[in-house]
């Protein structure tokens, strides 16, 4: 197996795998294909539903839609990664999983990584923006970087 091309800096290692998509998720993946953020609405009550769930927490429901984002937002928390987890993860360290709040989607948080940002310079409350890895030709990952 080659290792795929790295897009950015302090990037993962890669997914040599597409996540699951369920009916719940479906419409996520699709807008990540468009490079479109979105994230899942309860039409009955309106909290943001991320993860996607089959049931609203807050009214027990079921009927959701998916909205779309302008895709900025606020870094709530993140951890600079500096030790790979097995020795083939050893050219993606460092790296930085995070924490994202998103603009337009009140109490909606995204768990993803900081890109292209020098670990130094990250830090909570920085206004950060969406970036789009096309990983495959069914796979785009979000990922954020500094706005």
């Amino acid at each position: 197996m080659s290792t795929p091309a790295i897009p950015f800096k302090y990037m993962p290692s890669p997914l040599f795998t597409d996540p699951y998509a369920d009916a719940w998720t479906v419409p996520f993946w699709e807008a990540t294909m468009r490079e479109q953020l979105t994230a899942p609405k309860c039409t009955n009550c309106g909290k943001f539903r991320l993860p996607p769930s089959r049931w609203c927490a807050q009214c027990h429901m079921q009927d959701l839609e998916y909205v779309d984002l302008p895709g900025t937002g606020t870094l709530y928390s993140f951890i600079i990664v500096r030790h790979a987890l097995t020795p083939d993860q050893k050219d993606y360290v460092p790296y930085i999983p995070a924490v994202v709040d998103a603009d337009g989607a009140p109490g909606c948080r995204f768990v993803s990584n900081i890109v292209d940002v020098e670990p130094e310079d990250v830090k909570v409350g920085m206004p950060v923006k969406v970036v789009w890895n096309r990983v495959s030709e069914t796979l785009t990952l979000p990922f954020w970087t500094a706005a």
